[in-house]
């Protein structure tokens, strides 16, 4: 039998801090930071507060810190609340369009290190080695297949990101100290309890508070699982090996996968790193909304016209934005605001810094937003689904393609592109350090003193000169 499972496992648990790149270890600082901004942005959605509030109610041993609130409890409840922070705003980072895991891979390390005493060194370990496993664990994933007569089979489940149950795992046991059996055990145990692909039941608004993926739920099972390890208790140790013709699925198999490649999971392993491709979020928003957005505001500030003179605006995407609805101007809640293509060129035109205020209910139903809504039409966009299915089919999906025309003054404005911003593959589109500065001041402004964010960045920056996270977590809350 194959030992994709004891292959990560041992590479998971097996490699040092001094072992990673430096390339991989600055890039996962910069992720960092941008979850922990994101977190302290999301403290402001009605589903953050909820959340929060009913994990107050169920109590637990005050070992780990909620942030913003400042609430002590257990690490698996703070795990599940900051996972709920940091993904609240749909402001978190992408890897190849194969999902968002930061705060999956970052919040339950981040609960246990402050629990154990962990320095910033062994959190910056563990972070990192979550974070580039999930996304090969991610990537092994076929959601697009060409069968023997050509035609192609797309996943019946809709797709779906429960894989984030294991950079959980692997940020939450690096903490633990767990060794690779230990590890492999975990993995098995949070494989068995991860949750069915749900992306396909969530994509008509009005949206509810659960999105996509239930990443807080995951966040949690995951350091739960490691927990349970560490104790002794045991799971499937080679959930990532089986095929289901022999009657053992691996878990790509059971997950609802179409189709798997578990080599992806582990080919060039400790010489090309995915984390190198992760992107960035400039607005607060589904991924495939960036392009358009980007382009939008390219087109008002090259032309330097005015909202008045804006007559229509056409946005042209691929299927994903018809098959999410996210054509739709209906907004009723904070999520609708981070899907609704129409809300989101508004809030653009209108200048709004990108960032909590663009999900306020001020802006559901304002006469003026209401009236930009109704200038914006979403088209699929050929090119754009043809590079879908390619890249899907591929294994790699990098490029994004898009494209707006903006009617205004009685002339027409065009642009296309074929990545958006933060994506790290052109010079132009990567998000630098002062860009991922600022984003990071704006999601914070609310919730954080001026003093508290400065010293943030420094920290974060400085990570492994960190005896303990204790002044971190003290300033995020």
């Amino acid at each position: 039998m194959t030992q994709y499972t004891q292959t990560l496992a041992q590479f998971a648990t097996g490699t040092s801090y001094k072992q990673l790149p430096s390339e991989v270890v600055a890039k996962a600082k910069r992720l960092i930071l941008d979850t922990l901004g994101n977190a302290v942005a999301g403290f402001s959605t009605s589903a953050a507060k909820l959340a929060i509030k009913t994990r107050q109610q169920l109590g637990g041993t005050p070992e780990s810190t909620v942030l913003v609130n400042g609430f002590h409890t257990s690490s698996t409840a703070a795990a599940f609340c900051n996972a709920t922070l940091a993904s609240a705003l749909e402001a978190d980072d992408t890897c190849l369009q194969l999902g968002h895991h930061g705060q999956c891979s970052f919040m339950p390390a981040l609960a246990l290190a402050e629990s154990t005493g962990a320095s910033g060194s062994d959190f910056l370990a563990a972070a990192t080695l979550a974070y580039e496993l999930g996304g090969r664990i991610a990537s092994a994933a076929r959601h697009v297949v060409k069968a023997k007569d050509g035609s192609l089979q797309f996943n019946p489940s809709g797709g779906g990101v429960n894989w984030v149950v294991f950079p959980a795992v692997i940020g939450a046991g690096r903490m633990l100290h767990l060794d690779a059996l230990q590890m492999a055990s975990a993995l098995g145990i949070a494989g068995f309890s991860s949750t069915v692909p749900t992306g396909g039941r969530w994509n008509d608004p009005p949206r509810r508070h659960l999105k996509y993926n239930p990443y807080a739920f995951m966040a949690e099972s995951g350091t739960l699982a490691a927990l349970l390890s560490s104790n002794g208790f045991t799971g499937d140790p080679d959930i990532f090996d089986g095929d289901i013709s022999a009657v053992k699925a691996n878990w790509w198999q059971m997950a609802g996968c179409i189709g798997a490649e578990p080599q992806s999971a582990v080919g060039e392993l400790g010489s090309r790193w995915l984390t190198l491709d992760a992107s960035f979020k400039p607005y607060p928003s589904c991924r495939f909304t960036h392009g358009p957005i980007g382009l939008f505001e390219q087109i008002v500030a090259q032309h330097q016209l005015a909202i008045d003179d804006i007559e229509k605006v056409d946005i042209y995407s691929n299927q994903m934005m018809f098959a999410y609805h996210m054509d739709s101007a209906v907004v009723g809640s904070e999520a609708d605001c981070q899907f609704s293509m129409p809300h989101l060129i508004a809030m653009a035109a209108l200048k709004i810094p990108a960032g909590p205020r663009w999900v306020s209910p001020e802006y559901w139903r304002s006469p003026q937003v209401e009236a930009l809504k109704r200038k914006v039409e979403c088209h699929r966009y050929e090119l754009a689904d043809q590079a879908v299915v390619q890249q899907l089919l591929d294994g790699r999906w990098e490029k994004v393609h898009s494209a707006v025309k903006v009617r205004a003054a009685g002339k027409t404005f065009e642009a296309s592109a074929e990545y958006a911003g933060g994506d790290p593959f052109t010079p132009e589109t990567a998000m630098s350090d002062t860009a991922l500065f600022a984003k990071f001041r704006n999601s914070t402004a609310q919730g954080l003193a001026e003093f508290q964010i400065d010293r943030c960045i420094e920290i974060v920056m400085k990570l492994e000169s960190q005896p303990d996270l204790k002044q971190l977590i003290g300033l995020l809350h």
